[in-house]
């Protein structure tokens, strides 16, 4: 069985590695493969992918999934086996060019399911008492004790901060505004019309770049190391961006889809997604702080 995708390269020469989160299963086991091409251009066709479903000698094909990050791609391929014996792999190859990079080859040994009419099943052990361990035996006025110093140290460095600068306001440089940063950058991928040229790949990359950099500068997401799966996880567990799911889910799939598999989107597709991406920077752009006095004037109009 072989499993080839093709990409054209960059600069760097491409590489894939493929490895097996376990060599040895029994039937009716599971196991994944993933395969990483580390290839910065992130441009090509992939070749021969299996389908979710497909069968191949001794196992299925679950599911395959495909993401996306900075440095290349990513793929998890779920297989459960059926019947015993070995499958080898043949090596995942990534086409660059006239060159082709290939990974190592992978097999899996397959078990049959052993059977023990003999066994017994054991009771379950009693309840004991858990082991003691050191810190049990400190006794509670040492940690006011220990607070104490803290709070003691934690004044002399005032002091001393206070003693050299002459305040205790350390004046920083303004951090850059998120929002304004991403609409700056949405404004200058517009004016380029890359999407109107041709160039889809390069668009949707630089697009889902500029979110990924929103998401890392306004909620602290580490999105620019995260797959597109990953990111939407973490916003989902976000109450300020949870609405916003679909928007989020269309963006990244769209992406997915022009990148990896070399789908044309129809231009109806890129302005939606385009807009959608503005949306979101709109709906979740930070809010000013209201002045004290504004607030007290609102309150005593409220109480009025």
């Amino acid at each position: 069985m072989a499993i080839c995708a093709a990409v054209v390269a960059s600069a760097a020469p491409a590489k894939v590695t493929a490895s097996i989160d376990s060599t040895v299963v029994e039937m009716g086991s599971r196991a994944t493969i993933t395969v990483n091409i580390a290839d910065d251009g992130r441009k090509g066709t992939f070749i021969d992918l299996p389908e979710a479903g497909a069968e191949a000698e001794n196992l299925d094909f679950i599911s395959v999934e495909g993401d996306t990050f900075p440095a290349g791609y990513e793929y998890k391929i779920l297989i459960q086996a059926f019947e015993p014996g070995t499958v080898t792999f043949a090596p995942f190859r990534y086409v660059v060019g006239t060159d082709t990079a290939e990974s190592e080859f992978l097999t899996l040994k397959i078990m049959p399911v052993g059977l023990d009419s003999l066994s017994t099943i054991n009771p379950m052990e009693s309840v004991v008492n858990p082991p003691r361990r050191w810190y049990d035996y400190i006794p509670g006025w040492l940690l006011w004790v220990l607070l104490g110093v803290a709070v003691a140290a934690a004044a002399i460095c005032l002091y001393m901060v206070y003693r050299k600068n002459g305040t205790l306001i350390v004046h920083r440089s303004k951090p850059v505004d998120p929002y304004e940063a991403a609409m700056a950058e949405l404004s200058k991928l517009r004016e380029r019309k890359l999407a109107e040229s041709g160039r889809e790949k390069e668009y949707y990359t630089r697009l889902v770049d500029i979110l990924r950099t929103y998401l890392e500068r306004r909620f602290g997401i580490n999105a620019m190391e995260m797959s597109s799966t990953q990111i939407l996880a973490t916003l989902r567990q976000n109450p300020e961006t949870r609405d916003n799911q679909p928007r989020i889910k269309q963006i990244l799939e769209i992406a997915d889809f022009v990148k990896f598999a070399n789908v044309r989107p129809m231009p109806d597709d890129n302005v939606k997604t385009f807009n959608n991406v503005v949306g979101f920077v709109e709906d979740t752009k930070p809010q000013p702080v209201p002045e004290p006095e504004a607030e007290n004037e609102k309150q005593s109009k409220k109480q009025k």
